[in-house]
């Protein structure tokens, strides 16, 4: 399951240009707009979208990536 997290936030932080330790940290924190503010214009665009629109951001968060990411980030506290 970590292979499958590590390959995610790497994605992730490639596709905003942040680092993965930034993903891990604005999760966590709750502070996604301090992230979103390095990401490319269109991809920060596409995650607000996501985020303000709750059956969107249910569906993301129902995934089973997001709950191996959710579950990973709550082990670490």
């Amino acid at each position: 399951m970590n292979d499958n997290i590590n390959k995610l936030l790497a994605g992730l932080s490639k596709q905003l240009g942040v680092s993965e330790n930034q993903i891990k940290s604005a999760a966590q924190s709750g502070k996604v707009e301090e992230m979103l503010k390095n990401a490319d214009t269109q991809q920060s665009e596409k995650i607000q979208a996501v985020l303000s629109d709750p059956q969107k951001a249910k569906e993301l968060l129902n995934s089973p990536q997001a709950q191996a990411l959710l579950k990973l980030l709550g082990d670490n506290k």
